[in-house]
This record gives C-alpha cells, structure tokens and sequence, in this order.
C-alpha cells in the first residue's frame, strides 16, 4: 500500500474510533466551538456535533481523493498546473505513474487535514466530558500552526516532487 493511502486508511479508522468514542461518553449538551483562546463559545447537542463532524470528516476524508480522481480523468482540463508541469506528466508515456503519484499525494493531504479533525473531535470530547469550558494553554493556536506549517511542508514537497526535468 502506498505511503498516502496508507496514512489516510488509518486516520481514517482513528476518525471513526474518535466518533463512536465521543458518542459513548459525550453528555447530551456538548461544547461545538472554540475560540482562539480555547475557551468554549457555543454549545450544541451531542447529536448535531457527532452529525457535523462526521459529515466535515466524510467530505475531507472521502471526498479530497475523490475530487483528485476526478480531476486526473480525461484530458487533465481540469487540473492547475504551469503549462510546462502539466505537459510533462500529461503526456501518454508518464499519465498513469502521474495519476498514481497523485492520488497518493492527495491521499497523503487528505491524511493530514484528517488528523486535524481527529484532534479537533479529541478536544471537544475532552473538553464535553471533564466538566472544563476551555482548553489549557496555547492548544488552538499550537494545533494549527502545525497545520500549517505541515500544509506548507507538503506544498513544497509536492512542487519539488512535480517539477519536469530541466532540459
């Protein structure tokens, strides 16, 4: 199994653990935002934010790779990418290891935005279940700088990883 795939099977699986978990232990009035501070701004009932982020976890997890496979089809029209890129791993002889290549790398993406919703269902069930209505310390901000940190590691891996040869 590929490195991609292999990551967005078990994040996948974890997502889904972290789910029936917080449907097991949640009280029926639960935390469903929080501000940047990670204190506890809105609450819902545990049904609508079990419902929510299935639905958010469905769409990234499901349907990143889908779109991915969708846009490699056909002709390629639909991917944005610099002339010169899109010439090189379109062409007949490169087209199928690109499109493995690529939905490895979405695969990989759709991963990692997937173990920030696992986190995200980890607090909240964390938070809806001590009795606290904030998290400790610098927990949202540190969450998604690592996000983003990680996002842009990644872009730069992947534009290193598709650029044509020179010459």
């Amino acid at each position: 199994m590929r490195p991609g795939r292999l990551a967005l099977v078990t994040v996948s699986t974890a997502y889904a653990v972290a789910l029936v978990w917080a449907a097991a232990v949640l009280p029926a009035r639960v935390p469903s935002h929080l501000d940047a501070a990670g204190r506890v701004d809105d609450w819902s009932s545990r049904t609508s934010l079990l419902v929510g982020m299935g639905l958010v976890g469905l769409l990234v997890l499901a349907g990143i790779p889908l779109l991915g496979r969708a846009a490699t089809r056909g002709d390629g029209t639909l991917l944005n990418m610099p002339r010169a890129t899109k010439d090189y791993w379109l062409a007949p002889e490169r087209r199928a290891e690109f499109r493995v290549r690529f939905h490895d790398d979405l695969d990989g993406f759709s991963a990692l935005t997937g173990a920030l919703l696992l986190a995200v269902v980890v607090l909240m069930t964390w938070v809806g279940t001590s009795g606290r209505a904030d998290l400790p310390g610098a927990v949202i901000p540190a969450l998604v700088g690592a996000y983003v940190l990680a996002t842009v590691a990644w872009t730069v891996r992947l534009l290193r990883a598709y650029r044509p040869p020179a010459g």
